[in-house]
């Protein structure tokens, strides 16, 4: 893999590594393809893998008690794919994480990827800069529940994710909203009429 590959993913973090920590993630990142509807991780399975998307856009979903399919999120490319919770509690993943588009991945397991932070400054900050960055994204997006209404909402996935719905089904975005496709097409259209 190329060092241009993780200095253009550093570059969009606004992170930068040497060439020795460049060479630590190549021996252990490889790259995957991910066909359309295809999964990185399922309900039920261990969270064993990390993985930064290179080209593609994912969406985390669960069913819920009624049968309904529920978005999380949304990770398009240089986001992480990864079920914190699952890892960190050794619980099974309560969600999938599945393609919706021919993706491009480079994944690694999460027990190389510990071994080769463990003592190495630089990539231990990267680590907490990852994290970081998913912890807010997660409480922006439960907090817009609370505190804005669904125009709100879909202003808000406008402007963090610009070029996004273009690329995603209509129901997928109306639920991540917590609304329904309908309620969706009536926001845009209401959109269209406020230009």
């Amino acid at each position: 893999m190329s060092k241009y590959v993780w200095e253009n993913i550093m570059k969009n973090k606004g992170f930068v590594l040497d060439n020795n920590n460049i060479d630590l993630l190549n021996s252990i990142f490889k790259g995957r393809e991910i066909k359309k509807n295809e999964f990185f991780l399922k309900q039920g399975d261990k969270s064993t893998e990390v993985a930064f998307v290179q080209k593609g856009v994912f969406r985390s979903f669960y069913i819920d008690a009624k049968g309904n399919d529920i978005t999380k999120y949304f990770y398009a490319e240089d986001s992480v794919l990864f079920s914190y919770f699952a890892y960190l509690t050794n619980k099974e993943s309560a969600y999938y994480i599945q393609a919706l588009e021919d993706s491009y991945i480079l994944v690694a397991k999460v027990s190389d990827f510990e071994k080769i932070i463990k003592g190495n400054y630089n990539l231990l900050y990267l680590y907490k800069k990852l994290l970081d960055e998913a912890i807010v994204i997660k409480e922006e997006h439960a907090c817009s529940f609370k505190l804005l209404n669904s125009l709100e909402r879909y202003k808000r996935f406008k402007a963090m994710y610009p070029n996004l719905e273009q690329r995603i089904k209509q129901h997928h975005l109306a639920s991540y909203l917590g609304i329904t496709p309908v309620s969706l097409s009536r926001i845009r259209n209401k959109g269209k009429i406020n230009k």
